[in-house]
């Protein structure tokens, strides 16, 4: 099986046709490939097919150049990685438009038309568009290049790949081992009002610590009461009252998973109905009170409920691999040869990890 960075090249690019004979030299080439004298400009071969190093050194400069506006540190190694990656993936296109041109298949302007117009939709904006084309590396006529041979693998599959039912045993096994996913813990919507006590590097005397402490969990008692009131509005008590950043949120502190609660409002929690208070709860930054302000019971998805995410998932998994028996089942079909002296060694080692003959 290919490697995971592979897959993610293939995604992340497109294709283009290529000429079906090596071209001349043009000693006024500017590509940012730098050939040396007597340099060969031929990457590979597939059955007579040529892969042109600058393209393949093009395409293998874009990704680096997206890896390290990412931030990434680009070696060497992981360069010719790239370099290797782009080269299978380059490969497998051929494979596929030899297929395609075998069974007649061909990619017309208006199915063209038609899907740049939708991808272009769902980027919103002509600006979003040329942003897009400069993070890959392509310009517009490279990246419709690209597309028209997108939409040609896909009639390739398409026309080859003939989907398998998913079994229903299957779907059920898939259920039971995700049955945590599908699985919701009890949460808990939680309102705080907090009164401070100073720290022993705030406030060494002891004595005086305690009379603190005393006189905040004096006040969060009275406002235990005053949140119990009928009428009461937590959120302006809280507002009010609490010395917490949350009192700018009405003391909203957000959803929380019961059994993962801190232990020392764990207990007190435990099965709290909504509007429940509880406190005083003495904690390193002082005494505070909790108001259950909405609670989410625990629920189990039934296979039911998720049987039409799993049978999907299935036959996206079924495809993705009926794709890549098919690419394996061409490239072994074809006559591959590498001919960039720097490529030959890491593509063969390269097709040993993917169990090629």
């Amino acid at each position: 099986m290919r490697s995971p960075l592979c897959l993610i090249v293939v995604v992340a690019l497109g294709c283009t046709d290529r000429p079906e004979a090596e071209p001349p030299r043009d000693p006024s080439d500017l590509s940012r490939i730098v050939r040396e004298a007597d340099d060969d400009p031929v990457a590979a071969k597939v059955d007579g097919v040529v892969i042109l190093r600058s393209e393949l050194e093009e395409r293998v400069q874009s990704q680096v150049e997206q890896f390290r506006s990412a931030g990434r540190s680009i070696t060497q190694s992981f360069e010719q990685s790239t370099r290797v990656a782009l080269l299978n993936h380059l490969i497998d296109r051929t494979v596929l438009t030899a297929e395609g041109k075998r069974l007649g298949l061909t990619v017309d302007e208006g199915a063209l038309k038609h899907h740049e117009t939708r991808f272009k939709e769902r980027l919103g904006t002509e600006q979003a568009f040329t942003g897009y084309l400069a993070r890959i590396g392509r310009d517009e006529a490279g990246w419709r290049a690209d597309q028209q041979q997108h939409l040609l693998q896909k009639l390739v599959f398409d026309r080859s790949i003939r989907a398998q039912p998913v079994r229903e045993e299957a779907l059920r096994a898939d259920y039971e081992r995700q049955q945590q996913r599908f699985s919701k813990r009890r949460r808990l919507r939680l309102g705080e009002i907090l009164k401070r006590v100073p720290s022993a590097e705030a406030l060494p005397d002891k004595a005086g610590r305690d009379r603190a402490r005393k006189g905040a969990k004096d006040s969060i008692e009275r406002l235990i009461k005053q949140a119990q009131r009928p009428g009461q509005r937590f959120s302006k008590l809280a507002a009010a009252q609490s010395e917490s950043p949350s009192a700018k949120r009405g003391g909203d502190i957000g959803w929380r998973i019961e059994e993962r609660l801190n232990p020392s409002w764990r207990g007190l929690l435990a099965g709290a109905s909504r509007g429940q208070v509880v406190g005083p709860i003495e904690s390193p930054d002082g005494m505070r009170l909790l108001k259950v302000l909405e609670v989410e019971e625990a629920t189990v998805l039934s296979f039911d409920d998720v049987r039409g995410e799993l049978l999907r998932t299935a036959q996206a998994r079924q495809r993705a691999e009926a794709e890549r028996s098919l690419v394996r089942r061409l490239r072994q079909a074809a006559n591959i040869t590498v001919v960039d002296p720097r490529l030959t060694a890491a593509f063969a080692e390269s097709q040993q990890q993917a169990g090629a003959p």
